[in-house]
């Protein structure tokens, strides 16, 4: 198993930061927001991922409360993960990124090089982020 995380910084947007981190780490929650999904779902969904960074990746979340591993008693086993909700409450601030990065590519001419932050219901509830998570970030 993973080695557990070394202490998190004090000051809150470090520590916000530090948790959310990684190239993978907002385009994992982005597919996880929507439901509950199986490895090999996730490794479909982002085929330039490497099954190890996945997984190290899924267990860094796991750790710092962002997803729920839910393991089933079935043969062969079968491993969903999901967004706590913990997790779902950075999803407001991954479209703020999202529209932040967009305005940056804006002031920087490269408007044409980013994807879109589409916000669509979430089981007809809540906004969903980027029209193409992998893209985006």
């Amino acid at each position: 198993m993973a080695e557990p995380m070394k202490r998190l910084p004090e000051l809150p947007v470090e520590r916000a930061l530090k948790v959310i981190s990684g190239r993978w780490k907002p385009v994992i929650l982005y597919y996880v927001f929507s439901g509950p999904k199986r490895l090999s779902e996730l490794k479909r969904m982002m085929p330039a991922i490497t099954q190890k960074v996945l997984i190290q990746q899924l267990r860094e979340m796991e750790e710092h409360g962002l997803v729920a591993r839910q393991i089933f008693a079935e043969v062969p086993a079968r491993v969903e993960y999901n967004a706590t909700e913990l997790g779902l409450a950075l999803e407001p601030v991954l479209l703020a990124l999202c529209q932040w990065g967009q305005r940056h590519a804006e002031a920087r001419n490269e408007a044409d090089k980013v994807a879109d932050c589409i916000v669509r219901p979430r089981r007809a509830t809540a906004p969903r982020l980027f029209s193409d998570a992998h893209k985006a970030l």
